[in-house]
């Protein structure tokens, strides 16, 4: 597999949960830095990646529309900040966005309420996703956001 060198930069409790995830030099699966980093990356994405091929059959296309249109401009990038995904859609859904976008409200929020963190952070991941691709002038389509 190609690699990339790469130089980064993170915080010290994000390197804190790298070297806990390291063992010890001389162990037989003693693993250096960069390849922590790589399978916790991969593992992330993983998830991710599951977690979105399950929720493409919960949200229609106009739902997933209404849920772009909220994160457009939302800023999740702590992650406690994932929890408060209900509250920017019910906040939305008060302004008429259920009417807008010709959606069932209550029963949206029915269905975010039921999802776990990581479906949580799936649905926000591909909208920024999303939101990237349609930054970059693709025209990715609403029901699009969780291929």
């Amino acid at each position: 597999m190609k690699t990339q060198r790469l130089s980064i930069t993170m915080p010290a409790h994000t390197l804190a949960q790298v070297e806990a995830r390291q063992a010890r030099p001389g162990e037989e699966q003693s693993t250096d830095r960069s390849a922590t980093i790589a399978k916790s990356l991969d593992r992330y994405f993983y998830a991710l990646n599951s977690a979105r091929r399950d929720l493409r059959e919960r949200f229609s296309a106009a739902e997933q529309g209404l849920l772009i249109d909220v994160m457009n401009g939302a800023l999740f990038a702590s992650p406690c900040a994932i929890g408060f995904l209900e509250h920017e859609v019910a906040d939305a859904l008060i302004d008429g966005a259920a009417e807008r976008w010709h959606v069932d409200g209550p029963a949206l929020m029915k269905k975010l309420k039921a999802l776990s963190y990581c479906e949580k952070l799936a649905l926000i991941d591909a909208a920024e996703r999303w939101l990237h691709r349609a930054g970059r002038g693709e025209q990715p389509q609403a029901g699009e956001m969780l291929d």
